[in-house]
């Protein structure tokens, strides 16, 4: 079978997830929501590696909740998109996200960019926000720190399968 991965050496999926984080802006928050997650996996090129490459990528739509204040909650709706990659020796983790802060008075939407370390389903981020318009701009901040997870059960489960596989790929050479 020249040129052909043999099923137990690759996984692809795209599956719509639940998404979860905590931030760290000039207050601390919470964000959920929905992740459209395409996954995808294979067996390394050389079989001496026991991590196995992966990338996950897709758009999501969320909500963010600022706690730096208690009387003044901050609410942020937002949609945007990352990718997470590990290759064989590195990886890397990106993304950009549309936020539109609210106080419910006044409103403050910003794009942000983001950059970090992919570690399987948990993301470490860094996030520079840039606003459009600045009436929420002292309250949240412009630099922010991330943690998102994604709960994407099945890929998560083939994943491990296939690493199993490599494993066992390895007793066998």
């Amino acid at each position: 079978m020249y040129g052909q991965e043999e099923p137990d050496t690759i996984y692809n999926s795209t599956r719509l997830v639940p998404r979860l984080g905590i931030n760290g802006q000039k207050g601390y928050g919470v964000e959920v929501g929905l992740f459209l997650n395409q996954f995808h996996t294979r067996f390394p090129r050389h079989t001496k590696m026991t991590l196995l490459p992966y990338a996950s990528s897709g758009f999501f739509l969320a909500s963010e909740v600022s706690f730096r204040d208690f009387d003044k909650l901050i609410v942020g709706p937002k949609i945007g998109w990352e990718l997470s990659v590990v290759g064989e020796t590195y990886g890397s983790f990106l993304g950009a996200e549309f936020i539109n802060y609210t106080d419910f008075e006044s409103y403050s939407p910003a794009l942000m960019l983001k950059i970090g370390l992919p570690l399987m389903w948990l993301n470490i981020g860094y996030g520079y926000t840039m606003y459009l318009e600045d009436s929420l701009k002292g309250e949240i901040g412009k630099h922010r720190l991330t943690l998102t997870y994604t709960i994407n059960r099945i890929a998560d489960e083939n994943y491990k399968q296939i690493q199993k596989s490599l494993i066992n790929k390895r007793k066998v050479d």
